[in-house]
């Protein structure tokens, strides 16, 4: 299932532009939250509820909103020498966290800022993909399916690995610091955000945007924060003292107690 939806986001991203692709996957921590409720027979309170809704709603309207002003850009060598750049940070500053002292919320951070560019960095690479499989005979050498430079392609594609993995350490010792829900929540808001943020500002992906749609991109995209922090408050493992724990938290290295505690 991991592999299956990896190549389902890879392939949107190379389909789409990152700012109607990854916002979408706020609704995964809402699905997470509901087979967790449900696989430990616990109820979902008015305020799980109200996240619940409060995200779904403020999603749907920030892609709405995102699709009538997205646009497909190409982006020019020296942005995605840019972003190569970037990345050769991230993979650095991932890897000095990870071997460090920092605390759970700063691996959470952290993680989150990794793979919002390698999200980017992905998109740029799945939008080579996919345009080399569409050129054909008719497309020239100056067609509109022109092929980017390989080099650049492969040199961000290496870079996206290598941040992938810094990223996974540090989401897999932010789990065994802390609480499953903070991770998911934190990844949920900090990955589309920063991976949004890239494609607006270093991919140009936005036309120029009217006023009324730079407060609608605004207030959807912080209700959606609001709704996951309501949904991580309200939590059935957090709230309910006699909720059983989850197994995965076991599995982190970390006794149940101590998570209590």
């Amino acid at each position: 299932m991991i592999a299956g939806a990896t190549a389902l986001n890879v392939v949107a991203l190379g389909l789409a532009p990152i700012s109607i692709v990854q916002p979408v996957g706020a609704l995964a921590l809402i699905v997470a939250v509901v087979i967790s409720a449900r696989s430990s027979g616990l109820r979902i309170s008015a305020g799980l509820a109200a996240g619940i809704v409060l995200t779904v709603l403020a999603v749907a309207a920030f892609v709405t909103i995102s699709a009538g002003h997205a646009r497909d850009a190409q982006p020019t060598e020296e942005r995605m020498l840019q972003l190569a750049a970037l990345l050769c940070g991230c993979v650095a500053f991932g890897l000095l966290l990870a071997a460090g002292r920092a605390g759970h919320h700063a691996r959470v951070a952290a993680a989150g800022v990794v793979y919002g560019a390698v999200v980017s960095a992905m998109h740029v690479v799945a939008v080579a993909g996919v345009a080399t499989l569409r050129r054909d005979g008719a497309d020239g050498p100056d067609g509109a399916h022109g092929a980017p430079n390989g080099a650049l392609i492969l040199l961000l594609l290496g870079l996206l690995l290598a941040a992938a993995l810094a990223g996974l350490w540090l989401v897999q010792t932010a789990y065994a610091s802390g609480p499953p829900e903070t991770v998911l929540a934190g990844l949920t808001v900090l990955d589309p955000l920063v991976a949004v943020g890239i494609g607006m500002l270093l991919l140009g992906e936005y036309a120029p945007l009217p006023q009324a749609a730079v407060a609608g991109l605004a207030v959807s995209g912080a209700a959606a924060a609001a709704g996951i922090v309501l949904i991580a408050r309200h939590h059935p493992e957090l709230t309910d003292p006699a909720a059983p724990m989850a197994p995965h938290r076991d599995a982190v290295g970390a006794a149940p107690q101590n998570r209590r505690s």
